[in-house]
């Protein structure tokens, strides 16, 4: 039931960024973040267990027609507006490497693939109140299908700083669950592991996280946040997770570029 309520509320803010939004031009945007986050998925080492403190970068340009970056991958808008955006793209599904993570021994590797992706943010509030979700289909049938819905709010703290809590949940569909978290015949014999066949799709990880965003100059804001992410009890069936509640952070820079 939670699961298809989860699904509902995405697919229903998507719908709701497409069907209604009145779209004004805005101007050409190109930034980019970097610093450091922990989380599962990094961009050095791909999808993990155990979560690790790693760079981390966005780099995105915005046009009237489109969008390339790192994060939402090259694609075209369905709706730009001041409070709505979304975007349909083609976008890259991270891949697993066995030495990156200690509970992947034994059990090999897993190819990143390209995945058709779609994506969109309301802010009904503007800086204040963010709905946001994502869905991307890997294009290798074998690793299935992810999802992302959250929220973040924000409000002023003093001149300069704002303060922020962002809470979301993170989805796949029954193939990724057995590809990045299913344990085979041939890998429980390489592994030690018990057999585990992924039961359905589901919810994987459930993130709260707080922070602090300050704005050191115009054009570049320092972002810090800390919090804990939680497996789903469907996730934690699987032999190669050992605990449930990891702490996420960000330390992140977000720096703004005129374009002519």
């Amino acid at each position: 039931m939670f699961k298809k309520k989860g699904q509902a509320l995405a697919l229903g803010l998507l719908c709701a960024v497409i069907c209604h939004a009145q779209t004004t031009p805005l101007p050409d945007k190109f930034e980019a973040t970097y610093g450091l986050s922990r989380t599962n998925q990094s961009l050095t080492r791909g999808v993990l267990i155990d979560y690790k403190n790693d760079p981390t970068l966005n780099v995105a340009y915005e046009n009237d027609i489109g969008f390339a970056s790192i994060q939402n991958g090259v694609g075209v808008w369905l709706v730009r507006d001041a409070h709505v955006k979304s975007g349909v793209s083609l976008n890259y599904m991270m891949g697993r490497q066995a030495f990156a993570d200690a509970r992947y021994a034994g059990m090999g590797n897993v190819a990143g693939s390209g995945m058709a992706y779609v994506w969109g943010e309301w802010q009904p509030i503007q800086d204040a109140v963010t709905l946001y979700a994502n869905y991307g289909n890997a294009l290798r049938d074998s690793q299935g299908a992810l999802a992302q819905w959250g929220l973040t709010l924000g409000l002023p703290l003093v001149t300069g700083i704002n303060v922020f809590a962002d809470v979301s949940q993170s989805w796949a569909n029954q193939h990724y669950m057995q590809t990045y978290y299913g344990v085979s015949a041939s890998q429980a014999s390489g592994s030690g592991y018990a057999r585990f066949a992924a039961p359905s799709s589901g919810v994987l990880y459930s993130n709260r996280q707080v922070g602090l965003l300050i704005e050191a100059s115009k054009d570049v804001d320092v972002i810090v946040g800390v919090g804990k992410s939680s497996a789903s009890a469907l996730l934690m069936h699987s032999p190669l997770l050992d605990h449930q509640v990891q702490t996420l952070s960000t330390v992140v820079l977000n720096q703004r570029f005129n374009l002519p």
